[in-house]
């Protein structure tokens, strides 16, 4: 589970938030700076991060930072999300690709790409792998990625057969399983987006996607499953205001996030919003509230690193 999206501002500015909805676990913001060296869990191998990363990850992993949102010092922002039963990872690896553990992706984007054109330059030369052959045993992650910069463009990148595929995010929302395309074939019965057919959108508004019109249209679901808060925050995103500035945008987005939280509960699976964090990508501001406190922290992107 994760809900993620981006919310624009009048002044150029991007917010890129979102849930991480998961097993209990030890969040904190996580600084890594420029030329962080790590080894790979699959195979050994020491790999460098030319780029400074602010994010917020695992502060208890053993092996190096593990990384599941964040910001690089160029802007680009990216967030890892789960991908149940549809990721699709090579078993043998390719010579001159970069081997990777699933989990250890977000960690070499943002350390390793400047914008989102860059990733589309370099997303070949990595390939996400199973354990089969590796050469420490880090089970099976089912997860894709989301990304987006200050050129407003979002991402969605899945594993399809030992590749990593881009598509581009036009609605601006991203969950978990079924796969995107038919998560905005069912938003389309709630809304009618222009988005699909002519790239305007009315008032100069770039976070509208539909026709503004929502006569007819059935009742947004509650539940918590992937599609019900994929519908939901694709609403809520389309019905806010247009924020002015990054402030404002950051009161909105967190009322977005109200409505996606899940909150813990007796009888479900045990996951629960962990945390709810986002990033201003002009700033590079993280902010960060986890489920224990009511407090959002923001943390400045280090200048010296």
């Amino acid at each position: 589970m994760c809900t993620s999206f981006q919310l624009k501002s009048s002044d150029g500015g991007l917010v890129f938030a979102r849930t991480m909805d998961w097993h209990p676990f030890k969040a904190e913001a996580l600084v890594l700076p420029k030329n962080y060296e790590w080894t790979s869990v699959y195979n050994g191998k020491k790999i460098t991060n030319p780029y400074a990363i602010l994010g917020v990850g695992n502060s208890e992993m053993r092996q190096h930072a593990d990384i599941s949102d964040g910001v690089n010092e160029y802007g680009l922002a990216a967030q890892k999300l789960t991908f149940s039963n549809q990721s699709d990872y090579a078993s043998e690896g390719e010579a001159g690709k970069i081997q990777l553990a699933a989990f250890e992706f977000l960690l070499w984007l943002l350390g390793n790409c400047r914008s989102i054109e860059d990733v589309r330059q370099k997303i070949d030369t990595v390939q996400l792998m199973t354990d089969e052959n590796s050469t420490f045993k880090f089970g099976r992650n089912d997860l894709h990625f989301s990304a987006t910069d200050s050129s407003g463009q979002m991402i969605n990148i899945e594993p399809h057969g030992g590749r990593l595929i881009i598509s581009n995010n036009s609605i601006g929302v991203v969950t978990n399983a079924p796969k995107f395309e038919r998560e905005v074939e069912k938003l389309t019965t709630y809304m009618d987006l222009n988005v699909l057919t002519e790239p305007s959108v009315k008032n100069n508004n770039p976070n509208q996607i539909s026709t503004g019109s929502f006569n007819g249209k059935p009742v947004f679901p509650g539940g918590f499953t992937p599609t019900s808060r994929f519908i939901r925050a694709a609403i809520y995103k389309e019905r806010a205001i247009y924020p002015k500035n990054e402030q404002q945008n950051i009161i909105e987005a967190w009322h977005i996030l109200n409505g996606v939280t899940v909150p813990k509960s007796e009888g479900r699976s045990g996951t629960y919003t962990v945390y709810r964090s986002a990033v201003e990508v002009t700033s590079r501001r993280l902010y960060l509230q986890t489920y224990e406190d009511l407090n959002v922290q923001v943390y400045r992107f280090p200048e010296e690193l």
